[in-house]
Order: C-alpha cells, then sequence, then structure tokens
C-alpha cells in the first residue's frame, strides 16, 4: 500500500473522530462550551501534536519561500475559518449526523479547484469516476440536510 494512501485513511479516522469530541465539548448536552473556547483550546491540543511531528522530523531550517509561507498560512486560516463554522454550527445544535456530509462536499469543492487551478484534471478514464463521485457527495448532503 503506497504511503500517502496511508496518511489519507488515518486522517479519515482522526477528522472522523474529531467531530464527536467537539460536538461532545460545544453541545449543551454535553459540556456546552463556546465555539471559540473549543478552537482556543483545540489550537493547544494542534500545537502538542505539531511540537510532537517536528521533534519526530528532527531538525531543518525554516523554509525561506516568502510565497510558500504565505500559502501554507492561507490554508491555516482558512482551516480555522472551517473549524469555527463547523464548531458554531455544532453549538448552534447541529447533529453530526447531518453536518459531516455537508461540510464534507468541501472534497467536491477541492476537485473542482484541484482541476481549475491546479490543472489535475483526471485522464479521461478517471473522468467519468470523478462526475459520478461529486453527483453523489452533492446528493448524499441535500438528502442528510433535511
Amino acid at each position: 500500500m503506497q504511503t500517502w494512501l496511508i496518511y489519507g485513511i488515518l486522517t479519515s479516522i482522526f477528522w472522523g473522530c474529531y467531530i464527536l469530541a467537539s460536538k461532545v465539548a460545544t453541545s449543551e448536552k454535553y459540556f456546552g462550551l463556546k465555539s471559540s473556547h473549543v478552537s482556543l483550546l483545540m489550537l493547544i491540543g494542534i500545537a502538542i501534536v505539531v511540537t510532537a511531528n517536528l521533534i519526530y522530523e528532527g531538525k531543518s531550517p525554516f523554509p525561506k519561500s516568502k510565497l510558500g509561507i504565505g500559502f501554507a498560512v492561507l490554508a491555516g486560516i482558512l482551516w480555522a475559518l472551517g473549524i469555527t463554522f463547523s464548531l458554531k454550527a455544532l453549538n448552534a445544535g447541529a447533529d453530526v449526523s447531518k453536518l459531516t456530509p455537508i461540510y464534507n462536499t468541501n472534497t467536491l469543492i477541492a476537485v473542482i479547484l484541484g482541476i481549475i487551478l491546479l490543472k489535475e484534471i483526471p485522464a479521461a478514464n478517471q473522468m467519468i469516476k470523478v462526475v459520478l463521485g461529486a453527483i453523489c457527495i452533492v446528493i448524499g448532503a441535500i438528502l442528510v440536510s433535511f
């Protein structure tokens, strides 16, 4: 199995579990923390994992590409905005089982942006799978939102 695929599966497992922990933290049924407090506490958790990963990977010089750094910071801002709004949705009473399929339409957005901006155009034999997969994602999000 390819390394990137293992990482992708682990990402799915951890992100699938993080939303459950977020729901327990924000829901009035459990702890009822404000989304801003949960975000700040998540930042501590992120710092712990990032620090451990830096230690594991060993010393390396800080990147010198200003544009690369800019895109990395932009990615962090976009991720934080997404997390902020998902926590606000949970705090407003959203069910994990309804919210998760809706925000996972991000897959569709990423595929479209990858094709348009990064020119990651699927091969002809893959195009039908990509289009059908995208349609299924949209249908799934619509079905769970009612």
